[in-house]
């Protein structure tokens, strides 16, 4: 690589870590338009079309990526990162043909199988969703993702029976214990406090969420409800 690749590429980053995603994004197509064939500016632009939410392009230029560099040291993040731009264009069928593909290659791949979970839950499959996270806490009880998507699963738009209420308390317990100030954790935590009847406390979770993650929807539209329903 010569020195002014290796400076173009210290800028993509520096601008990357800034959150200028747009403009990482001018200096990438820059580069990749002048003949730089380097994977990682490809992994970086797809990236980059993540956080601006250009999810289509983040598949195909991935999907590039893959067949251009099949040893690529971030092959499987970049089909993690296909699945989730798959999930947000809401593209469910391919999403979970992905989650297959890739399962048959690494069987029981905790990332894989949670992402499987996500575009079921995103789909309106929850029980699925939920089967899926048992799964993978049956294989490693300790996995954060997926104590806190089946705490939250458990309880949200869905009336527990007691035994999953007991799963659901312990779950969001065991994470938020560990991590206080995670902003999934905190609403799920909220989302559990408003079942219970514990408005107030449940409002104070959702905006100390929001203090991490401002703009999250998700959060907003929780809090929303529980301030509406006041």
């Amino acid at each position: 690589m010569s020195d002014k690749s290796k400076k173009s590429k210290r800028r993509i980053l520096q601008e990357i870590d800034k959150g200028n995603f747009l403009f990482a994004l001018t200096l990438i197509d820059r580069e990749i338009s002048s003949g730089n064939e380097d994977p990682e500016l490809y992994y970086n632009f797809a990236i980059c079309c993540t956080r601006t939410n250009n999810h289509k392009k983040c598949v195909s230029i991935l999907e590039e990526l893959l067949e251009k560099f099949p040893r690529f040291g971030e092959r499987e993040n970049s089909v993690l990162m296909i699945v989730y731009a798959l999930i947000q264009n809401k593209e469910y069928t391919k999403a979970l043909e992905k989650c297959k593909e890739r399962l048959k290659i690494q069987v029981d791949d905790f990332k894989i199988l949670s992402m499987k979970a996500f575009a079921l839950e995103k789909s309106g499959r929850i029980e699925a969703a939920i089967d899926i996270h048992k799964k993978i806490l049956k294989l490693r009880p300790d996995y954060k993702n997926s104590l806190n998507s089946l705490g939250y699963l458990l309880l949200n738009q869905r009336d527990p029976n007691p035994e999953e209420w007991k799963l659901a308390v312990d779950c969001l317990k065991s994470v938020l214990k560990n991590e206080p100030e995670n902003p999934a954790y905190l609403d799920s935590f909220g989302v559990l406090l408003y079942k219970s009847g514990k408005k107030e406390e449940a409002i104070l979770a959702f905006r100390k969420a929001l203090l991490k993650a401002p703009t999250h929807p998700e959060i907003l539209r929780h809090i929303e409800k529980v301030e509406d329903s006041t």
